[in-house]
């Protein structure tokens, strides 16, 4: 059974410090009191992961070579799959990021 999870990460620039006045000092000076974090567009990424994986995936179906796979993990089971006879692996394998907007990633309206 293949487990796929879902991870967003915004865009974003630099902090970028916001003028104000100090308040503290007896004459007020100018300084910064805060920062903003200007974002643009959010990354949606895939990632399925599956405890019986019968087959690996290709070269060809990485990115470097056309295909939408950024990472791909393996590990051989102790067992042999009974029906088949071939070996059994747990896998974890990454797709390459969807650039969305931000509006598209859930809960970044309430920042």
């Amino acid at each position: 059974m293949v487990i796929r999870s879902t991870s967003f990460t915004l865009r974003a620039s630099a902090p970028t410090p916001v003028k104000g006045e100090c308040a503290t000092l007896d004459t007020p000076a100018p300084a910064t009191i805060a920062f903003v974090l200007q974002t643009f567009k959010a990354e949606k990424q895939d990632t399925d992961t599956c405890e019986d994986q019968a087959q690996l995936l290709c070269s060809n179906d990485m990115t470097g070579l056309g295909g939408d796979f950024v990472s791909a993990s393996y590990t051989a089971q102790r067992f042999i799959d009974p029906v088949t006879g071939g070996i059994v692996f747990t896998s974890t394998e990454i797709r390459r990021e969807v650039i969305i907007e931000e509006d598209e990633v859930p809960g970044a309206a309430n920042l």
